[in-house]
Formats: structure tokens, sequence, C-alpha cells
């Protein structure tokens, strides 16, 4: 039976190896794209109490704190996820693989509803 080269990538045909592969690369570049921006935001207070205190307003706007919350999600995800590769590393709980990764996501789901009731009282 012929398969094209990337029946892997396809949603349908993808397993939950695959899934957990792609959303930890994800995660990961959206971290790192995270912890540029931080730092460029960090670099603003060398400018002066003023501006970094204007630039720091705008982050207490809805969008930003859904974002933080979104992150804490994110970070969730890529802690467990990461802690779930390490135990394979040391071989244990392989034959485990799909129900780790949903406990990896459902903790990170978990972590982003809790942040967004807690972001819910700054409002």
């Amino acid at each position: 039976m012929y398969k094209p080269v990337d029946a892997q990538l396809q949603a349908r045909a993808m397993r939950t190896g695959t899934a957990a592969w792609i959303l930890q690369r994800l995660s990961g570049v959206f971290l790192t794209i995270y912890l540029i921006s931080h730092l460029i935001v960090i670099g603003t207070s060398v400018r002066g109490e003023g501006s970094f205190d204007d630039l720091l307003s705008n982050f207490e706007k809805t969008p930003f704190l859904v974002l933080d919350a979104g992150l804490l999600g994110i970070v969730a995800f890529h802690a467990v996820n990461g802690l779930r590769l390490i135990l394979f590393d040391f071989g244990i709980g392989l034959r485990h693989q799909k129900v780790l990764f949903w406990t990896a996501f459902i903790v990170a789901v978990g972590m982003f509803v809790g942040s967004l009731i807690a972001v819910r009282s700054l409002l």
C-alpha cells in the first residue's frame, strides 16, 4: 500500500508520539521567543523608570493577561512532557506513552484554566 511521504504529519494519520514531538518543539520555540521578548522588555529599564513603567502599564491590559495565562499552560506542558521524555530515556513508562502524554496535556490545560480564573480577578 502506498503512503505519501507526509503521511505522518496528516492529522488523521498522526499518532500520539508524533503529536507529542511536534507540540514539544512548538512549545520550545514559543518559550524561546518569549524569553527573547522578555529580555527586550527588561532592557527598557535602562532608559529610566518612567519609560519602563509606561511599558509595563500596557501589559496590564486584558490581552496580555490572557497571554500570561497561556504562557503558564505552555510552560506546564513543556515541563511535564519533558519529564515524560526523561522517564522514557531511562526506560520507565514506555508502555504507557499515550496515558502519560494525555496526563501532561490535561495538566497543562488545567494550569491554563486555573490561571485564567486567577487572571479574571485582575480584570
